[in-house]
């Protein structure tokens, strides 16, 4: 005969099991998403994501910060764009603006590169996993945005880039284990062009992201955009 007490203990094993595993798989089945877009904007602009059949969430995206962190249901598919009227119709439809496929990791970066100054201008979606071991402190992603070729080196470790690619790197530190050597080209006419060196503080209390695009003012002119995320502040 089982003791009262042995049931009593078997029953709040169970009660608690059955109230912890819902929440672990929760975790595991939802995707947790960050959103930059580029080019550069003073304030976040304002998208719709497709979360669902007529469902959608508001995003207000930045450029010079990761966004808040915003959890879904794995989907198949990225959809961003504006519930908008139609008007032959007369109800709301989806215009879409931008779409792409996340990657299979549950915690991603959302690039939302523009073709122009407004989401409604369209844009290329990019995702990229944002978990620590594949985008953690002391690494650097690269986006090359502008529509010619970049590199250079990174730590003396030599990268290239086509126009829409992307790459993380964790670059080795000089002497001082602080800084990190920095030299960057782009291609003009089947030669490489420098236009930038110095040297980068890189430590593991953050991740750098960094931008080439043209000039807006000097199509021939390359420049970089880049920022700092400070790991422990969001996400």
């Amino acid at each position: 005969m089982i003791a009262p007490h042995s049931i009593i203990r078997v029953a709040l094993a169970t009660i608690l099991g059955f109230s912890i595993l819902p929440c672990s798989a929760q975790e595991q089945e939802t995707m947790r998403l960050q959103f930059i877009t580029f080019p550069m904007v003073i304030e976040p602009l304002e998208v719709e994501l497709l979360i669902g059949e007529g469902k959608t969430v508001t995003l207000n995206v930045p450029s010079n910060e990761f966004s808040e962190t915003l959890r879904v249901p794995p989907m198949a598919s990225l959809v961003f764009g504006k519930t908008v009227m139609d008007e032959v119709q007369k109800k709301p439809i989806f215009k879409i603006y931008g779409q792409g496929k996340p990657v299979a990791v549950p915690k991603q970066l959302v690039l939302l590169l523009r073709k122009g100054a407004a989401m409604s201008d369209g844009f290329e979606v990019r995702s990229i996993s944002s978990d620590m071991k594949d985008f953690g402190g002391g690494k650097l992603l690269f986006v090359n945005a502008a529509k010619v070729s970049v590199g250079g080196k990174i730590g003396h470790q030599p990268f290239a880039l086509k126009p829409g690619a992307h790459t993380i790197i964790k670059p080795k530190l000089e002497e001082n284990g602080r800084l990190t050597y920095v030299e960057l080209f782009y291609a003009l006419d089947g030669k490489a062009v420098p236009f930038f060196s110095t040297l980068w503080p890189v430590a593991d209390q953050y991740r750098g992201l960094v931008f080439f695009y043209h000039d807006p003012n000097n199509e021939n002119q390359i420049r970089i955009h880049s920022f700092r995320d400070f790991l422990g502040t969001g996400g």
